[in-house]
């Protein structure tokens, strides 16, 4: 499979300063295939997250397209759009994403509900053993560090079992050790013949990339 962006640019409207919209992305033209691990780089503020969440269908953007298999995601109705993202993609996002009312592991296993799939415990649980945070299954996101909140979300998307993997500062958080077993864990996801698109600040990140790009002021800069 392969999700393919052309000419893909986002404006926001602003009332301040001399223009009425501020530009995010420029014209970005990319290429993510399965079983590749694609890394984006550059300083905050230039685009990265905006150029991710059009990637992953959660943003529409403002001309161009982002085409999963020749199939253009923002064609697609609302209803089709979410069905798509439910079936293919799975977000690691930057925020806070957990479920107050659920436990770590109902968390984890909640992707799978929603898809009325089997519930994949061992595989969440082999990540969660990884990622030392096993023994946290019972507990509630609210007694959890912002570390392990980040390790949780990482599972939640990996054990989704989607074919595209959006991981927005996925090792935000963390220490050296789970830094390194979280990348190279996303290297092994890609290795298995997923999609894994990787947005960070984390100099490390780049040693794990099949491509390496790099952002500045909403454009994209092969490294």
């Amino acid at each position: 499979m392969e999700l393919a962006a052309c000419g893909l640019a986002r404006r926001f409207r602003r009332n301040t300063g001399d223009a009425n919209f501020f530009e995010a992305v420029h014209h970005a033209d990319l290429t993510l295939r399965s079983g590749e691990m694609m890394v984006l780089t550059g300083r905050s503020g230039s685009g990265k997250t905006t150029l991710m969440t059009m990637l992953a269908g959660l943003l529409t953007p403002s001309e161009g397209t982002v085409a999963l298999d020749g199939k253009d995601l923002y064609s697609l109705s609302d209803a089709g759009l979410s069905q798509l993202r439910a079936r293919h993609f799975a977000v690691i996002p930057q925020g806070a994403s957990a479920i107050t009312s659920m436990t770590v592991m109902e968390n984890i296993l909640f992707p799978a509900a929603l898809a009325g799939s089997a519930p994949p415990v061992r595989q969440a649980e082999t990540l969660m053993e990884r990622l030392g945070i096993l023994r946290l299954r019972n507990a509630w996101p609210g007694e959890l560090s912002g570390g392990e909140l980040r390790r949780m979300a990482v599972v939640r998307a990996l054990t989704a079992g989607p074919d595209f993997v959006f991981a927005d500062e996925p090792t935000a958080d963390l220490d050296d050790e789970n830094t390194a077993i979280t990348l190279r864990i996303l290297e092994e996801t890609a290795q298995k013949g997923k999609g894994v698109f990787v947005v960070s600040h984390d100099p490390e990140a780049a040693d794990y990339a099949d491509v390496l790009l790099r952002m500045d002021a909403g454009k994209l800069i092969d490294t």
